[in-house]
């Protein structure tokens, strides 16, 4: 009975100090003095002691284990926090700084180190929170202010927005270009052109000679005096910065034409500049040069001057689309013949054919006449509304 007695005594100090140990420190109370006589006291005045169980508190290992792990979290947190809270002062003291340094007229390389201690606050910040730093946009920089460099980025932004424009505003541009030409001196609709070679004439004579890289700068390699000049319709333009390459159509087929900048200024100071700012695709014009393979081994019209034959009013076709509507193309019958080579190949053997029988015709005697006899419906002095 009294080893009963001693182990109950013994639980119930153990609660009463968890309880203790449990409750805020503010409100925590001095520990409990337990002793033997004074417990055999409290049993003696109140019978009712003996029967009646002071309660128990029982808890469980997980149970305490979860209690103490949450309040480490909880600490964690608050340190946590006060880092948090340390950095961001930091860092607004750091912008401060760099804002007065900046109003006092510091160089750059002066503020460059200012901005990489704010970066790093700011990396460490980033880490802090968890979330992921990243770095400001590099602003471009901005080239010289050369007067031919701001032409060319202007004829650049206009050839990019030239999808967005309606038909009457790209007839309107292009037209503003034929007036900035005559203004200029230069006719926009050149009166005549004698070009000496055709694209496939040129391919025919070169075939299997120059290597890439390599120039006919003497023309050796044709019968043509002096420089070579051709003409036709540009079918692509591509600039870059000081060279530029053009696609030219002629009846015959297409061929290469390359503009340098200085080569061009040997003769014009100023031709490769109006070259950018006044052609377009759908443009006829002629160009002199001598012949030359590029490192890719394409044949090419290595210029040494240009001449506008006729300004096109309006673009050509969709480069990849073209013209695939058939009602389109038999209502715009020389946009078909411009940008589908087949079509074109067919009307000439047409032509040829046609003419061949004439000709044949013509030399055993037969006239040609035209009559409505073969038409399915009455004309001239018999038509009827």
């Amino acid at each position: 009975m009294t080893t009963s007695k001693s182990a109950r005594r013994r639980r119930i100090m153990a609660s009463a100090f968890l309880l203790a140990a449990l409750r805020p420190a503010g409100t925590r109370t001095a520990a409990f003095s337990f002793s033997r006589s004074s417990s055999l006291r409290a049993a003696q005045r109140s019978p009712s002691s003996q029967t009646t169980r002071p309660p128990q508190l029982r808890l469980s290992r997980r149970t305490s284990a979860s209690l103490f792990s949450t309040a480490e979290r909880d600490a964690a947190a608050d340190t946590k926090s006060e880092e948090i809270s340390a950095v961001e002062s930091q860092i607004a003291t750091k912008g401060d700084e760099i804002r007065s340094l900046k109003e006092s007229g510091i160089s750059k390389p002066e503020l460059a180190p200012h901005v990489g201690e704010l970066l790093a606050l700011k990396a460490k910040l980033a880490e802090l929170t968890g979330e992921t730093s990243s770095a400001p946009p590099k602003k471009e920089k901005k080239k010289g202010s050369h007067p031919k460099k701001k032409q060319g980025n202007k004829n650049n932004n206009a050839k990019k927005d030239e999808s967005e424009m309606s038909i009457n505003e790209l007839r309107d541009s292009r037209l503003g270009k034929a007036a900035a030409m005559r203004d200029a001196g230069a006719e926009p609709y050149a009166y005549v052109y004698d070009p000496n070679r055709s694209a496939s004439q040129l391919a025919r004579e070169y075939k299997g000679k120059l290597e890439p890289g390599e120039e006919d700068a003497d023309c050796e390699h044709t019968t043509c005096e002096g420089e070579i000049a051709v003409a036709g319709r540009i079918m692509a333009r591509r600039v870059f910065g000081k060279l530029a390459f053009f696609t030219l159509q002629d009846e015959t087929g297409t061929i290469q034409l390359q503009f340098d900048k200085k080569r061009l200024g040997e003769r014009d100071a100023e031709s490769f500049k109006n070259l950018k700012a006044w052609t377009d695709a759908g443009d006829i014009i002629g160009a002199k040069g001598t012949i030359r393979r590029t490192d890719k081994g394409e044949l090419t019209l290595y210029a040494r001057e240009w001449t506008m034959l006729t300004k096109s009013a309006l673009p050509l076709p969709d480069k990849y689309h073209g013209l695939t509507d058939i009602s389109k193309r038999y209502r715009s019958r020389h946009l078909d013949l411009i940008v589908n080579p087949s079509v074109r190949d067919t009307f000439y053997k047409r032509a040829k054919i046609t003419s061949s029988l004439r000709r044949q015709l013509d030399a055993k005697g037969f006239l040609e006449i035209e009559t409505p006899v073969l038409h399915t419906q009455p004309g001239g002095a018999e038509a009827k509304p």
